[in-house]
């Protein structure tokens, strides 16, 4: 394809829209057209960046990994005369990001595989330190709009928040969210944070009875129950399978008791037979909890604690509720079968 196409390309970019058009005839020289068919990688997590993409034809879709999980979130999609990658050509930091065509595409990558956009500074520096300027001014002003999402919490930015922490089945927060996010909200919710983890005691009774799907149904319902159980503020999350933590901002381990009393009290109750073909099946939890900083120091403690109380309760007949221990010895035990 001849250079002239490639230069009525580069003029759309806005990167290149300043460049006469002999400078733009030089980018073009090291600038190589690519086909890439549906469903292949552009690249890939962890590959070495250096270049950018300008989409002649086709469509371009940038993937990211949500935190620890296996689950990819679409975060970017780009088509006909869109550009991205810009940054890769200041470092080349591995990505942590892919990028796959979603139909039969063509891309304009510059520079071109062979070529470093740092070498071509040295080369032609009367071109390409202008664009590596414009490069600077572009960067810039992603940050300031960046800064203008995040503290008007657009649509956008919580619409791609919900993805990342978001769980498809129940609709709570995922495991993410206390993993990650609770170490920095955590020293913002007052002078104590208590954690609930909640577990069903005959989970696996259903599951094995019923069916996954009847054990999926009675997630779904578990966490609604517990969910309405919580006070305005409160933050429900599936923390692993059928574990359900609840964080409890701003609150004692006194009134997360009472918080943790009321759920277990509250779950038996469902009414669980459109799940379970019409029979009646009582669901049961174990609940365990710990306070920040009575009990844990961090946010990685906090739910270790809890966790291991859950367990304990469970191991010690289910349907009860075990507090962890303060410098007064063991905590209170809610409840009992």
């Amino acid at each position: 394809m001849a250079d002239s196409e490639k230069v009525s390309l580069l003029k759309n970019v806005s990167l290149f829209s300043k460049l006469k058009d002999h400078e733009l005839e030089t980018v073009a020289r090291y600038s190589g057209y690519h086909s890439f068919s549906e469903g292949a990688s552009i690249f890939r997590e962890g590959s070495v960046r250096e270049e950018l993409y300008i989409i002649r034809s086709g469509e371009v879709v940038i993937s990211k990994r949500a935190g620890d999980e296996a689950k990819l979130v679409d975060i970017a999609r780009f088509v006909e005369g869109d550009c991205f990658g810009e940054l890769g050509m200041l470092d080349s930091k591995p990505r942590n990001e892919s990028a796959v065509a979603t139909r039969d595409t063509t891309l304009l990558i510059f520079p071109d595989r062979a070529v470093r956009f740092r070498d071509l500074i040295a080369e032609e520096p009367a071109v390409f330190a202008q664009i590596l300027y414009k490069l600077l001014a572009i960067i810039a002003g992603r940050i300031r709009t960046t800064n203008n999402l995040v503290s008007e919490k657009s649509p956008w930015m919580q619409d791609l928040r919900r993805q990342l922490l978001g769980d498809e089945l129940t609709g709570l927060y995922n495991r993410l969210f206390l993993d990650e996010e609770l170490a920095t909200l955590l020293p913002g919710y007052g002078a104590q944070t208590s954690l609930l983890m909640i577990k069903p005691d005959n989970f696996k009774l259903i599951n094995d009875t019923y069916g996954h799907e009847a054990g999926d149904q009675v997630l779904r319902q578990l966490a609604e129950t517990i969910s309405s159980s919580l006070r305005p503020g409160d933050i429900p999350v599936r923390y692993r399978g059928n574990e359900i933590g609840a964080l409890l901002p701003g609150t004692s381990t006194e009134v997360a008791l009472k918080v943790a009393e009321a759920v277990r009290g509250v779950v038996p109750t469902m009414d669980i037979s459109a799940a379970t073909g019409g029979e009646r099946v009582a669901v049961t939890v174990s609940v365990g909890i710990a306070t920040y900083p009575i009990h844990a120091d961090g946010h990685k403690r906090l739910v270790d604690l809890a966790f291991e109380k859950m367990f304990e309760a469970r191991e010690r007949g289910g349907d009860r509720v075990h507090v962890a221990a303060s410098d007064s010895g063991e905590g209170s035990l809610g409840g009992g079968s």
